[in-house]
């Protein structure tokens, strides 16, 4: 699975950041920005929690490839 951020639709709540700081940082523009693009690095409960939680539903998780 490959992680993707919406840049038009994140505000920058930094949501994400709090269940995936591994993944996810706050761009200098205020929006979030990914660390790391491949979910099988990351903690799978966590990263669906960031997707669940996103206010602006802005991440999408993709298949990879």
């Amino acid at each position: 699975m490959r992680i993707e951020v919406d840049r038009e639709l994140c505000a920058g709540s930094a949501t994400c950041t709090g269940f995936v700081p591994t993944a996810f940082k706050i761009g200098r523009d205020g929006k979030a920005a990914l660390l790391i693009e491949d979910a099988a690095q990351l903690d799978a409960d966590a990263l669906a929690d960031a997707v669940a939680n996103c206010p602006f539903e802005a991440i999408t998780l993709t298949e990879a490839g």
